[in-house]
C-alpha cells in the first residue's frame, strides 16, 4: 500500500500598505485593528506562511512599533519571538515576551498588543485538536481551558521552541510531494500535546488532591506529554524530569504508581506503538524497511527491536511489514 500525502501550501508577501496588511491579518486570523505608533513612514510588513491540513506556521515581521486590537481567537495560537518584543493584554491578564520567548493567545478572549519592531513565528491549530488530546487526560471539552499565556517553566518554553523548529523543518519540504498523512497527523497530535505540557491549563490540575509524599498526576501528565511530543528524539530521563518539574527519583516513583512502569519503559512502549503503525501502513515496494522504521522511532539495535516487537505483538516486524 502507498501512503497518501497532504500538500504543503505556501504564501509570501511584503507590503508598506497598512490597510492591505490589516486585511490580510483579519483574513488569516480574526478581525484586527492595526495602527502604527509614531511615524508610519518606515512601516514595512513581511509574511511567509506554510501550512498542511489544519496546521500552519507563519513568520511575520513588523518593521515599526505597532498597536493591534484583535477579536477573540477560536483556535490555538502561540507566538514565538525571533526578534524584538511585545506586550499583550488578554482580559485581566497581562504578559510580555522578548527574543526566544513564547506566549499563547488565550482563546475566546479579545487581545491588545503592543509590538516593537518584531519578527515572530505563529503556530495556528484548531482548538478542537487540543481539546481532543485533553480528553485523553480525563478533561472533558466543557471543562478544558488554558489558564495563562506563559510557559510553566523556562525548560517548557525551550520545549515549545523545539516543537516549532520541528514543524518548520517539516513544512520546508518540497511542496509537490507534500507530507505523508500519517506523519502530519502525528505532528499535529504532538503539537497539541506539547501545548498542553507547556502552557498552564486544566489538564494540569484536574483530579488531584494533595497528599503527603504524593506525586501529582498533573506532573506525570506533563512527563507523558513531553514524551509524546518528542518520542522520535533522543530524550533523556533528566529531560523528562525537567519537563515534569520533578526530580528523577520522584518521576520514577510516579510512573511506577500510575503506569506500573519506568519513564524509559513508557518511552519504549510509545516508540514501539509508532513503529507498529508505520510497519502496518508502509510498503516495501516504496523502499520501507524494518531497520529504517526502527531507527526512525529510536531503536538503533535491530535485534533488540525485533525481540521487543515480537514480545508485544506476537509476530516479527518483517511479517507485519509484508502483510
Amino acid at each position: 500500500m502507498s501512503l497518501t500525502s497532504v500538500p504543503i501550501a505556501r504564501a509570501a508577501m511584503q507590503s508598506d500598505d497598512l490597510g492591505e496588511v490589516q486585511d490580510l491579518m483579519s483574513q488569516r486570523y480574526v478581525e484586527h485593528r492595526t495602527r502604527v505608533v509614531g511615524g508610519a513612514d518606515a512601516f514595512v510588513f513581511r509574511s511567509a506562511s506554510a501550512g498542511a491540513g489544519p496546521l500552519t506556521v507563519d513568520q511575520l515581521t513588523y518593521q515599526a512599533c505597532m498597536a493591534i486590537e484583535a477579536q477573540p481567537f477560536e483556535s490555538l495560537l502561540v507566538v514565538s519571538v525571533l526578534d524584538g518584543r511585545f506586550d499583550l493584554t488578554a482580559g485581566r491578564q497581562q504578559s510580555h515576551a522578548g527574543r526566544g520567548e513564547s506566549l499563547l493567545y488565550l482563546p475566546h478572549v479579545g487581545l491588545d498588543l503592543l509590538m516593537d519592531r518584531m519578527t515572530y513565528q505563529v503556530l495556528q491549530l484548531p482548538l478542537r485538536v487540543v481539546t481532543r488530546i485533553a480528553g485523553r487526560a480525563g478533561v472533558a471539552e466543557p471543562d478544558f481551558r488554558f489558564e495563562a499565556m506563559t510557559a510553566v517553566t523556562p525548560e517548557a518554553n525551550r520545549q515549545w521552541l523545539a516543537t516549532i523548529a520541528y514543524l518548520t523543518r517539516l513544512l520546508s519540504g518540497p511542496a509537490e510531494s507534500g507530507i505523508p498523512a500519517l506523519l502530519l497527523d502525528a505532528a499535529i497530535d504532538a503539537t497539541a500535546t506539547a501545548a498542553l505540557s507547556v502552557f498552564p491549563n486544566t489538564t494540569m490540575t484536574a483530579g488531584y488532591t494533595p497528599g503527603p509524599g504524593q506525586v501529582a498526576p498533573a506532573a506525570i501528565r506533563r512527563a507523558v506529554a513531553f514524551i509524546d511530543a518528542h518520542v522520535a528524539e533522543p530524550i533523556t530521563l533528566d529531560q523528562i524530569a525537567a519537563a515534569a518539574g520533578l526530580s528523577t527519583r520522584a518521576l520514577q516513583a510516579g510512573f511506577r504508581r500510575h503506569y506500573d512502569t519506568t519513564p524509559t519503559g513508557y518511552l519504549q512502549k510509545v516508540r514501539l506503538e509508532h513503529a507498529h503503525r508505520d510497519l502496518q501502513t508502509a510498503d516495501p515496494a516504496d523502499g520501507a524497511t524494518v531497520a529504517g522504521i526502527a531507527r526512525r522511532w529510536g531503536f538503533p539495535d535491530h535485534s533488540r527491536f525485533s525481540a521487543a516487537y515480537r514480545t508485544t505483538y506476537g509476530q516479527t516486524p518483517s511479517h507485519t511489514l509484508r502483510s
